[in-house]
């Protein structure tokens, strides 16, 4: 298909979710029409990653389009800590310099301080938190300490943070009308993490502690709520007859836990197994994506930031390690190495220290997992179980080099 820029860009990213917990990547139980509808308009990359399974490095990733280890942010960040230098270009700052308008609403988790926040980082407008999270419905930490901002401001807003997010998004959008100019708009929900607060139900968020106690039906709701979200912020670009001039990106920051659906994968948040870091991807571009496509070959996150870039005909002044999936050419086979490693220290009494490698090339994944190491044929055993190193010796030490490279 021909390519012309896109006017305007929206990126929706969901948190701490499993893999199946949506229709299009094989749910039935949570009913996610709107999100259904997107994948039926555009395109499913089936083998995309998470660049680490946790949410900063992974985030900082997908909004550089460079590996964590590039970026020296390869673990979560706390309070005090610095958070993504300012010299890195995000994309809000490659589409603020190109004269779009640009916004944020939900979380940021890449720095505490306002210096580093997302107003430093090209976002024209924010309304949402710092943190790793908050309460969806007081909007304070776990620790109780107010977290919701508006620019660099902390402010007191009523209202359930799925719908004020999507509030914000769609009034975004409406105020840019029918003859908008260019804009970039990153919806990055908090939803599904813990606490585990469904809408409408504010009076019983202190009859148990969410934060630690998860109930599945709750986190089904909560689901359902955020694809309503995702529709009505679909609604209103189809209002203002702008669908066709946007393109449209739907992903996670990382693989779930507890309560995910992980679909055929195995473990979950926190690992390199493919349950920590294999994610949904959709990408709607009418007429330049075609529609109900499915891509099988391997992607990651940081190829968002090079591919809505050249959607947009913005060429990019810093090196990524990401690649644009729409270009003409066939996508990367067999050749494309993608790599991760983690080194996660004890947070607290049910949290291990973790220390992992791992390598993609092509079918087979290499996992080097605190001293174990396995072989995997992704594409015939996706749930990682029978370990074909024994079977291919030359190919695990291959991979085992190539996790340990200085990539």
């Amino acid at each position: 298909m021909s390519r012309f820029p896109a006017k305007h860009v929206v990126l929706i990213v969901f948190d701490y979710m499993g893999y199946g917990d949506i229709e299009p990547f094989g749910q039935s139980e949570i009913r996610t029409p709107n999100i259904k509808a997107l994948a039926e308009q555009g395109c499913c990359y089936s083998d995309c990653y998470a660049p680490a399974p946790i949410c900063v490095p992974s985030r900082a990733a997908m909004l550089t389009g460079r590996y964590p280890r590039h970026l020296g942010m390869e673990r979560n960040i706390n309070r005090g800590e610095a958070g993504l230098p300012v010299s890195e270009k995000t994309l809000a700052r490659y589409f603020k310099d190109a004269g779009y308008r640009t916004a944020l609403f939900g979380k940021w988790h890449l720095g505490y301080e306002v210096e580093d926040g997302p107003n430093a980082h090209g976002f024209d407008e924010f309304l949402g938190f710092h943190e790793w999270n908050i309460d969806y419905y007081s909007h304070k930490t776990r620790t109780g300490v107010d977290a919701l901002y508006r620019d660099t401001d902390v402010i007191k807003r009523d209202g359930y943070t799925t719908d004020l997010f999507t509030d914000e998004a769609a009034a975004f959008i409406d105020r840019a009308g029918p003859a908008a100019d260019p804009f970039f708009l990153y919806l990055a929900y908090n939803a599904a993490l813990p606490p585990y607060s469904p809408p409408g139900r504010e009076d019983e968020t202190a009859l148990h502690d969410t934060w630690e106690d998860g109930d599945r039906a709750d986190y089904v709701l909560m689901i359902e709520h955020l694809d309503a979200g995702v529709g009505r912020v679909l609604e209103m670009l189809e209002r203002h007859g702008l669908t066709d001039d946007t393109v449209v990106l739907l992903t996670y920051d990382h693989g779930g836990a507890e309560l995910a659906t992980k679909g055929p994968f195995f473990h979950g948040f926190g690992t390199l197994w493919e349950g920590g870091i294999r994610v949904p991807m959709i990408l709607r571009w009418p007429g330049q994506v075609a529609a109900a496509a499915v891509a099988e070959a391997p992607s990651i996150l940081m190829d968002v930031t090079p591919t809505l870039l050249a959607a947009a005909g913005i060429v990019a002044d810093q090196p990524m390690d990401g690649i644009d999936l729409l270009k003409a050419e066939a996508p990367p086979g067999d050749s494309r190495i993608l790599q991760w490693r983690i080194d996660l220290p004890t947070v607290r009494e049910d949290w291990q220290a973790r220390k992992q490698r791992a390598v993609r090339r092509g079918r087979w994944k290499y996992l080097w997992d605190g001293g174990f190491e396995f072989l995997y044929d992704i594409e015939q055993d996706p749930g990682e179980r029978e370990n074909q190193g024994y079977r291919h010796p030359e190919l695990l030490a291959e991979l085992r080099v190539l996790s340990k490279s200085d990539w």
